[in-house]
């Protein structure tokens, strides 16, 4: 998705300076620090380039709603998954200024990205999977968000044009089934089970370090997904389908009657596509990144499910 970190990174790039309510929040600072000594609750958010919006993101509704949780917002433009862990060990792990198990304190990860990366599927899951483990070793709670609705095959030739769309789905809920807990491990991860913690089998169970102490569904949220969409029919969906290369390619060595079986299976999961996408009314400059009115549904899905202990005052 480097079309989308590019796109917007022109966008901050023209917004102004950081705004004067987004106090708590540090932007590409390396020796950061929390500042608000009467909020005993320390968030570090870290999500691409949603996380990042200026105009009233959720980070902020966050910090101005939880009367006692500080955040500190580490997004970054067009960061998929592996550069946010990068991001997380050099600004959090590697900052002698986060306090790590100082008392009366409680130290979360609020972590929203992945949808940069959602294309190489068990790499951002393995990401994430590495990102939950460093965190929860060094004492930090984990809070997740799955990715958010997204899609339009109007506009979106590179990534939902015919049967790139079924690709594209089924990544997408690969990574939202492995936040909340849905996927095993093997499913989740691929190639990459076998590199999971010392001492834990590729099949094994998922560890407690491995997910999220909090996960938070926001791509299955009735107020940002478009449930109402009219589905497309099974008859355009088998169409779309059989248009791309890739889906001919991986059935090629199929029976015919096995190939018709799997051409109806992935229609009837394909037609459903629009139903997913991002509402209309909750669009920014495309259908990937919400708008104002979109952050604001966002956090309203969210905070009442966040910890007790940030003390939000839910709408």
């Amino acid at each position: 998705m480097a079309g989308i970190g590019a796109a917007l990174l022109a966008l901050a790039s023209a917004a102004s300076a950081q705004p004067t309510h987004s106090a708590g929040y540090a932007w590409d600072e390396p020796e950061w620090r929390f500042t608000h000594h009467d909020r005993p609750v320390k968030v570090v958010l870290l999500a691409g380039s949603i996380g990042a919006f200026r105009n009233r993101p959720y980070g902020v509704l966050i910090h101005n709603s939880c009367a006692n949780a500080e955040v500190r917002n580490l997004s970054q433009v067009g960061a998929g998954a592996p550069q946010l862990y990068s991001r997380f060990q050099h600004e959090v792990i590697e900052n002698p200024n986060v306090p790590r198990g100082a008392r009366g304190l409680e130290l979360w990860l609020l972590f929203g990205g992945g949808l940069n990366s959602v294309g190489a599927v068990t790499r951002t899951n393995f990401a994430m999977n590495r990102l939950f483990v460093m965190a929860h070793h060094h004492g930090i709670r984990v809070a997740a968000l799955t990715l958010t609705p997204w899609g339009d095959s109007g506009e979106d030739d590179e990534r939902w044009r015919d049967g790139r769309a079924l690709h594209a789905l089924r990544s997408t809920r690969r990574v939202v089934d492995y936040v909340l807990g849905r996927s095993s491990p093997t499913d989740a991860l691929g190639p990459f089970a076998s590199r999971r913690p010392r001492g834990v089998a590729a099949s094994a169970p998922w560890t407690a370090a491995e997910r999220p102490d909090v996960a938070i569904d926001l791509y299955d949220a009735p107020a940002l997904r478009d449930a109402a969409a009219t589905p497309w029919t099974i008859e355009d969906a088998q169409r779309r389908i059989e248009r791309d290369s890739r889906w001919r390619t991986e059935t090629a060595s199929l029976s015919q009657a096995a190939r018709d079986a799997r051409l109806a299976e992935d229609a009837r999961f394909l037609a459903d596509a629009p139903r997913h996408f991002l509402r209309a009314e909750f669009r920014s400059f495309d259908h990937i990144h919400p708008n104002r009115e979109g952050h604001q549904a966002m956090f309203d899905t969210m905070c009442p499910r966040l910890p007790a202990s940030w003390g939000c005052r839910c709408p």
